[in-house]
């Protein structure tokens, strides 16, 4: 109990410290409360919550990190972490704390959104991912990439239906980037971040994409090696070309070819992949060989649509390019990459819905309760890891802000136990026997 009344008296000494001003004020109340116990778990989740509020998200997310630093377990710390993170823009940041969500809160309708938003934010991290490589240019140019990284950017498509079957630039490249991870002695850089990067800087604005070009885009991405390549359509013949190039030496490859009709590009695609594979030196393994073999599909039409769902969600259009996964699918059940990008726009559509209005508007019970308390300047008591506190106050409620306990309670004198308890762990020790010897004297 001792504990117990040093939380309280702290309490009120801070009420009674704080001048009359700063008790009206619930932040300055709320930083008195911190300032009397730096490391209080509570104190600094409402802080965090109020600077929110305030929109003084710098200050929030440096708050509400110690928070959770302090205990991992936090729910609401981890949540409003994220929310500032996010309208500071460190898309990555709020992945981190949106995902520690996900996690530990508790909150159902909360965590659904978070879902559907982390989504959006993949898409916003990648871009801003992109722009930040381009800004520090001179830096990452001068650091060499890993022979075995490879980058693969879109293959430029030309031709005199270019209009139509231009979005297979992408589609091809997802193919290619595919078929190449399959080999354990390479990485290749995801295809929505080599996407970003040829965005940022234009990449394929003209017809043909030269080899300075694509050298500048493979440092940007710190890849050792870049699989650049050309379609060319002619009547419905088609001539796809492909060139390795060293993106630390500029030098090229000898360039590899195939040439069929437009209808088989999926074949074309196998004989090609297995070419650029002779080019980077790799050899497969039986098991990797038989992957690589596999047909994501084989209609045109649905992979045309797909392609045109790349295109759509690489410009931030979800609505868009979720019906054109929906087409995809619906040409072609078995593609089950269209169904996997399908529900991604999906829930990309009702992630970019998403406003830290609705997710706080989704917390519940004691969630909820952590974040009224913080708007008036209170620590609340209800908090799931404020188990000692939440115990103090069913005893003996104070009339003022309490202070959260953050770890163990330490009593300089704890209770005896008697020799049974103490020797078996519990304090319900066996019962035991004797004899009781009463005299009574005459009067």
């Amino acid at each position: 109990m001792r504990g117990m009344h040093r939380l309280f008296l702290l309490a009120l000494l801070v009420g009674a410290a704080t001048p009359l001003a700063a008790q009206r004020d619930p932040i300055a109340r709320l930083e008195a409360t911190r300032a009397a116990n730096p490391r209080n778990v509570a104190a600094l989740r409402a802080l965090g919550v109020a600077y929110f509020k305030a929109n003084r998200f710098g200050e929030a997310r440096t708050v509400l990190d110690q928070a959770r630093g302090l205990d991992p377990r936090d729910g609401v710390s981890a949540l409003y972490a994220g929310m500032a993170a996010e309208r500071l823009e460190d898309f990555a940041g709020a992945k981190n704390a949106y995902n520690e969500y996900l996690r530990v809160g508790r909150s159902r309708r909360t965590r659904t959104q978070i879902q559907q938003r982390l989504v959006v934010l993949a898409r916003a991290e990648v871009v801003a991912a992109a722009k930040q490589a381009v800004a520090n240019e001179a830096t990452l140019s001068q650091t060499p990439g890993d022979r075995r990284t490879i980058a693969v950017p879109p293959f430029k498509f030309s031709g005199p239906e270019a209009e139509t079957y231009a979005p297979l630039e992408r589609g091809f490249a997802e193919l290619m980037i595919t078929d190449l991870s399959r080999s354990s002695q390479l990485t290749v850089v995801e295809r929505d971040r080599m996407q970003a990067i040829a965005d940022e800087i234009r990449l394929g604005a003209s017809d043909r994409v030269d080899a300075a070009s694509a050298v500048r885009a493979g440092k940007l991405m710190r890849a050792g090696r870049l699989v650049n390549g050309s379609m060319v359509q002619s009547g419905s013949g088609l001539v796809i070309e492909s060139n390795v190039i060293d993106v630390n030496t500029g030098a090229l490859a000898a360039p590899v070819s195939v040439t069929n009709q437009l209808d088989n590009l999926f074949a074309m695609q196998k004989q090609l992949v297995f070419q650029v594979f002779t080019q980077l030196g790799v050899t497969l393994t039986p098991a990797e060989r038989q992957l690589v073999d596999r047909q994501a599909t084989t209609n045109l039409n649905a992979f045309l649509a797909y392609s045109r769902g790349l295109l759509a969600a690489d410009d931030g259009r979800f609505e868009d390019a979720s019906r054109y996964f929906q087409e995809a699918r619906s040409l072609d059940p078995g593609f089950g990459a269209a169904a996997t990008r399908f529900n991604a726009a999906q829930a990309a559509v009702q992630g970019a819905q998403v406003s830290s209005a609705s997710l706080e508007s989704g917390l519940t019970g004691a969630e909820s309760q952590v974040v009224s308390s913080a708007e008036q300047g209170a620590v609340s008591t209800t908090a799931p890891t404020n188990t000692l506190n939440a115990v103090t106050q069913n005893v003996n409620p104070p009339s003022v802000t309490p202070i959260a306990n953050t770890g163990p309670a330490t009593n300089p004198n704890p209770p005896a136990r008697d020799p049974a308890s103490n020797g078996s762990g519990t304090d319900q020790p066996a019962p035991t026997t004797g004899t009781v010897t009463i005299i009574i004297r005459r009067p």
